[in-house]
C-alpha cells in the first residue's frame, strides 16, 4: 500500500535518521533508496536542522507537538518546494520512531498564489473604477449642482422675480440643493478617500467613523495611536476599506446603538477592531457569509493578516483584523488617543 500510495512515506528514529522510504519519497526527492538510508531529516529540510529536530522529537514524546503543519523539502538538484507534513509517533519498546506522510503542496500553492494576483487585480480594477466614478460625480454632477445653486441665487437676487407666495418653495428648494451636494460629496469621499494621501489612515479613519456616527445616529467610542509610515500605501487603503465595509455593515444589518472602533499599533502588528452592540448574527448564515465579509477576508488576505469575526446572535458583531509590519522601519512612539464622539 505504501509503495502504491500518490503520497511520500518516511520512517525514522528519534534522531532523524530514515529508516524506511517508499517509491515516491524517492522520485519526489530524486534520491535513490540507499542514499536516502543514509541520510536524515535535517538533510532534506532545512527548515528542521538537527537542533530543532531535536526539539520537536522532544514534543512529539511530550504530546505537545504540532503533528500536520506545512513545511519544505528540499531535492538532490538543490530546488526546494513546499510540503505538507502529518507525523506519528511510534513507540517500540523504549524506542521513539516517528512516521511521516508528505504531500507536494507545489500546485496548490501556485494556484492560491494565482488566486491572489487575481483578487489583488479585480481589488484594483474596483479602486480605479471607484476613483473613475468619484471623479465624474465631483466634476459632473457636482458642477452641475453648483450651477443651478447659483442660477437660484441669481433668481433670488433679481428684483420680483420671485412672487412671494413662492418665496418658502424656493428656500426649500436651497435646502435640498445643500442637502444633495453633501451626500455627493460624502459619496466621492467614500469612493476615493484622498484623505489618505494628505491625512494619513488614522485621521482618515476617524473623519469617516464621526461622520458615519452622526449620520445614523449612532454613540461612537475612538481609540486610536499613530500608525503613519507602518504600513505601505496599499495597505492603508485595504485596512481603511475593512473599516469601511464594517461600519457599513452595522449601518445596513446590526440596529446598534453604539460603535466603537480601535486602530493602533501592538508590537509588530497594526491592529484594527470594530466593534457593535447590535442585533449580531449566527455564524454561517447568510449574513455571516455575505460579499462585505468575503472581500474584507480577501483584502486581509493580501495583507497578510488575520481577520477574525466574533459575532453571536443578539449579541453584537466585532471585526478584529491585525496587519503585520514588514517593511516599514518602527516608528515613533504611539500616543493613543480615546474619545467618546
Amino acid at each position: 500500500m505504501a509503495e502504491m500510495s500518490n503520497d511520500a512515506f518516511y520512517l525514522c528514529d528519534a534522531r532523524g535518521r530514515f529508516l524506511y522510504v517508499n517509491e515516491r519519497a524517492l522520485k519526489t526527492t530524486g534520491y535513490t533508496e540507499a542514499e536516502m538510508l543514509r541520510m536524515a531529516v535535517p538533510d532534506i529540510n532545512p527548515e528542521y536542522p538537527a537542533e530543532r529536530f531535536g526539539d520537536f522529537v522532544q514534543a512529539m514524546e511530550n504530546g505537545t507537538a504540532i503533528t500536520q503543519f506545512e513545511t519544505v523539502s528540499q531535492r538532490k538538484d538543490g530546488t526546494i518546494h513546499p510540503i505538507e507534513l502529518s507525523v506519528a509517533r511510534v513507540d517500540v519498546g523504549k524506542e521513539t520512531y516517528l512516521f511521516g506522510v508528505v504531500r507536494d503542496i507545489s500546485e496548490r500553492r501556485q494556484l492560491e498564489a494565482e488566486q491572489r494576483t487575481l483578487t489583488q487585480r479585480i481589488l484594483h480594477t474596483l479602486e480605479a473604477e471607484r476613483q473613475r466614478v468619484a471623479r465624474e460625480l465631483h466634476d459632473d454632477v457636482g458642477q452641475a449642482i453648483a450651477t443651478v445653486g447659483v442660477l437660484l441665487h441669481s433668481l433670488e437676487s433679481t428684483p420680483d422675480a420671485v412672487p412671494p407666495d413662492a418665496q418658502p418653495a424656493l428656500a426649500a428648494t436651497h435646502t435640498t440643493i445643500r442637502q444633495i451636494t453633501e451626500s455627493v460629496a460624502r459619496l466621492v469621499r467614500d469612493y476615493h478617500p484622498a484623505e489618505l494621501l494628505g491625512l494619513g489612515l488614522e485621521d482618515t479613519v476617524r473623519t469617516h467613523a464621526r461622520e458615519f456616527a452622526r449620520r445614523h445616529a449612532l454613540g461612537l467610542r475612538l481609540s486610536t495611536g499613530n500608525v503613519a509610515g507602518l504600513l505601505s500605501a496599499e495597505h492603508e487603503l485595504h485596512v481603511y476599506r475593512i473599516v469601511q465595509e464594517a461600519l457599513a455593515n452595522i449601518a445596513r444589518h446590526a440596529k446598534a446603538r453604539n460603535v466603537t472602533l480601535r486602530l493602533e499599533r501592538e508590537g509588530r502588528s497594526v491592529v484594527a477592531i470594530v466593534r457593535d452592540d447590535g442585533v449580531g448574527f449566527l455564524p454561517g448564515t447568510a449574513h455571516g457569509a455575505g460579499l462585505g465579509l468575503v472581500t474584507m477576508r480577501e483584502r486581509a488576505e493580501l495583507m497578510g493578516a488575520t481577520l477574525l469575526v466574533r459575532a453571536r446572535r443578539g449579541g453584537g458583531t466585532e471585526i478584529h483584523v491585525t496587519i503585520p509590519i514588514t517593511d516599514a522601519e518602527p516608528a515613533a512612539a504611539t500616543h493613543g488617543r480615546g474619545v467618546r464622539a
